[in-house]
């Protein structure tokens, strides 16, 4: 049986870990890299690296190739099989996931408080250092063309909007590689917009409910992210000036199918 003194102690930290306020720090390390953290002191923490390497900084040659670097998320790194990546982080609790926006490429990891050093180095491989094998081309593929198959009406729609708001400008670039373009992407393609992108200049390194110094300390003197400047998108003008009607009519289509 608890005694009383126990279950006093244990309610007095419970309400002053409740009644803390998240500490929030933003620093900007010397190689370029920004460090982000939200302290709640809470026992799991979410670490998210991302790049401003999303669909708005592709080519008209060059489709598809966000979407074809995240499913590349999981594979070999330039030090590491993938399999020794997925393997660390399930063995510390870890959960990694990779995303894509138009603005955003990134990698987040959830890992328990007290495995974050080692997480950070498993995060930033995943993330930063991909190996890009040619023959793990074609095991990307079929997820590839599974995330398109998976796409809602909405996602169709909101695809077909901006594709019309921001004609001729990056913004209007699908997230999603078009089902034509598909295994188009060479990893030389792949190298060389990583050692444009995915650099520190041009990334942020956020955690909820981590040590701000720790990631300071791990993005300055232990990160394996390459050096590089911020890249700036190209301009990308909102037109206001589109047919609603033809968006109306192509959403009419694709409920019907």
């Amino acid at each position: 049986m608890l005694s009383r003194n126990v279950v006093r102690g244990a309610h007095k930290a419970a309400t002053s870990s409740a009644s803390s306020k998240p500490v929030e720090k933003v620093t900007k390390l010397g190689n370029g890299l920004t460090v982000a953290t939200v302290d709640s002191k809470k026992p799991i923490t979410q670490l998210v690296l991302a790049f401003r390497a999303g669909s708005r900084y592709e080519t008209p040659a060059q489709a598809g190739l966000s979407h074809t670097l995240r499913n590349f998320v999981g594979r070999d790194s330039k030090d590491h099989f993938g399999s020794a990546i997925v393997w660390s982080a399930s063995t510390y609790g870890g959960v990694v996931k990779s995303f894509t926006s138009r603005d955003l490429f990134g990698v987040s990891l959830t890992v328990p408080r007290d495995s974050t050093s080692y997480a950070l180095h498993v995060l930033a491989q995943a993330a930063a250092v991909p190996g890009f094998k040619p023959w793990e081309i074609e095991d990307v593929l079929p997820t590839m063309r599974a995330d398109n198959g998976f796409r809602t009406a909405y996602d169709l729609v909101v695809d077909q909007i901006h594709k019309a708001a921001y004609r001729n400008g990056g913004l209007g670039n699908s997230v999603y590689a078009p089902c034509s373009k598909i295994g188009a992407i060479c990893t030389n393609s792949l190298t060389a917009f990583a050692d444009k992108h995915l650099v520190n200049g041009n990334a942020v390194l956020f955690a909820t409910n981590a040590s701000h110094d720790d990631l300071a300390l791990f993005g300055e003197n232990h990160s394996p992210i390459r050096a590089g400047s911020a890249v700036s998108p190209s301009s990308s003008a909102y037109k206001v000036a589109f047919s609603f009607e033809n968006i109306f009519i192509q959403w009419s289509r694709i409920t019907e199918a």
